[in-house]
């Protein structure tokens, strides 16, 4: 049996770090995963009472399925309110509704690129980008973001990237994985860039309600840029990855946003893939957003100071504190370190799985791993993970 050139290209086999992960777990070993962002595990789930009564309401209105390929109206303008409340002009009419970010971008890649042409993202990157543009039949190519900075977006980098294929530039702000958060100037320069080679940008904002030391997300769809589709979804925001929701809010040119939900309309239409009773769930959950967002914020304030004091004693070790989001990356050394190696180590011996910097395309030597953790399991893990790592500090420079 033949199967597509597709198929032959994608990886069909895990990589050592999870075999060795599924071995340990498969033997009883204690292994505390530093990866996983399961908010529910930790404790912290949107308001069950509240939930119970946001899908007692919607039920008998998703009882005659009516479905709209942009989503339901009722549920767009919820979307729109919200950034309308967040200072960013939009209408019901701007709105689409997704299954999820990973079928937002995989829209918009449709959209905007023909097979062959590219998509400019962030090095660090996310693996999900290779898998999608793959599925699109694109190619990525990558922006620095200069982690001497802070992991601050390398603008004249990014301008010296763009070529006659290029077709879209993605931002992500909170970052994932380096919790990297582009300033107002960034973004203006950004969208001048876009002018300049007449590109959209693709914003990325799933993290976009945990911020630290910052009021207010600075939005790529408040800038003068010339077409930007912004991402989000529940999945983050309010901590319910199974309702499986997102949107697509676009902005911009009023003849290109036309134009692209024009676009995108018929390509939701051909799968129809959102829940009903999802998007009837919309403006109930969103109106108690913040009900969630009052007690989670404190706390993951806590673990990202929790994490700071403690990784920060680790010797050899350089951290940038991340202004949003649940993840922090460390360097912990130069081109020569096996960094799968490493992490295999601090899973067999120190109790810890955390990733290798690789997987984010990182240059080497990095880690990646997450802060939103119960405080007192999260202060032991990184303590474990400090000992590891200076043990094999020790060996390596012996």
């Amino acid at each position: 049996m033949r199967f597509s050139k597709l198929a032959e290209r994608l990886p069909a086999k895990r990589n050592r770090l999870y075999t060795e992960y599924e071995k340990a777990v498969s033997a009883g070993k204690p292994v505390v995963d530093l990866i996983s962002t399961h908010l529910a595990e930790q404790g912290w789930v949107f308001p069950q009472e509240r939930l119970r009564t946001i899908l007692a309401d919607a039920a008998p209105r998703a009882r005659i399925y009516r479905p709209d390929p942009l989503g339901l109206p009722s549920a767009r303008e919820a979307i729109a309110d919200y950034y309308r409340k967040a200072g960013v002009p939009a209408s019901a009419e701007q709105v689409l509704i997704t299954p999820g970010t990973s079928l937002s971008y995989f829209y918009c890649f449709k959209l905007l690129a023909s097979p062959g042409e590219e998509i400019l993202c962030p090095r660090p990157s996310y693996p999900l980008f290779e898998s999608i543009a793959e599925l699109a039949g694109l190619q990525l190519r990558h922006y620095r973001l200069q982690e001497s900075r802070g992991w601050e977006i390398d603008l004249d980098h990014l301008e010296s990237q763009i070529s006659t294929r290029t077709r879209a530039l993605v931002l992500i702000s909170p970052h994932n994985p380096t919790g990297m958060v582009a300033g107002s100037q960034s973004l203006q320069e950004l969208a001048a860039i876009a002018s300049r080679h007449d590109l959209p940008v693709l914003a990325d904002e799933v993290f976009s309600e945990f911020l630290y030391d910052l009021d207010a997300l600075p939005r790529p769809a408040a800038t003068a840029a010339p077409l930007v589709f912004t991402l989000n979804g529940f999945s983050k925001m309010v901590g319910l990855p199974g309702l499986k929701l997102g949107w697509i809010l676009l902005s911009g040119s009023p003849a290109r946003v036309g134009r692209s939900l024009e676009v995108m309309e018929l390509i939701s239409d051909t799968l129809l893939p959102v829940n009903d009773l999802a998007q009837h769930m919309v403006s109930g959950i969103l109106e108690g957003r913040e009900a969630f967002a009052f007690g989670l914020r404190p706390w993951l304030l806590r673990c990202r100071q929790i994490a700071g004091d403690r990784l920060s004693q680790c010797p050899g070790v350089r951290l940038a504190l991340p202004r949003g989001g649940f993840y922090l990356t460390l360097k912990v050394g130069e081109a020569e370190v096996d960094e799968e190696a490493l992490c295999i180590e601090l899973l067999r011996k120190s109790g810890v799985l955390v990733h290798p910097g690789y997987f984010y395309d990182m240059a080497p030597a990095h880690l990646v791993l997450t802060f939103a953790l119960q405080h007192e399991l999260l202060d032991r893990s990184l303590q474990a993970l400090c000992v590891g790592i200076g043990e094999w500090k020790k060996r390596q420079n012996s």
